[in-house]
């Protein structure tokens, strides 16, 4: 089978939340709700004080950041972050994002598998 292609506008894609503060995502693509598989992306963004808490996943997750500021727990080390950094993280390493500037925070960020709900989070 071959996939076409497929085009979708951020600002069309529902506005979900979780319980962590001040942060919400868009999931762009995801096979169980779009017509795309192997690749799972969406934007997430974290107000000024938001954070999205320490978790952990199976799944290798790539994030890159469009604006504002922040640092990113990556294990036991932290990274600063900022427009135009990329991070890879492996599967099951614990890490967390939290915006510790003035501005929103926004990144974009996927997984290889073929829907969100594919990625089982585990909270630490």
């Amino acid at each position: 089978m071959v996939d076409a292609p497929f085009v979708t506008e951020e600002l069309e894609v529902p506005l979900e939340s979780g319980e962590d503060v001040g942060v919400t995502w868009r999931t762009l693509t995801s096979a169980d709700r779009t017509p795309t598989r192997t690749l799972t992306s969406g934007v997430c963004e974290i107000e000024p004080g938001g954070s999205l808490d320490l978790h952990r996943h199976p799944p290798l997750e790539l994030y890159y950041f469009l604006a504002g500021t922040g640092v990113v727990t990556l294990g036991d080390r932290e990274q600063r972050v900022g427009p135009g950094t990329t991070i890879s993280i492996p599967g099951n390493l614990p890490h967390a994002i939290r915006n510790d500037g003035t501005a929103l925070l926004k990144l974009f960020y996927v997984f290889p598998v073929d829907s969100f709900s594919d990625v089982v989070y585990t909270n630490l």
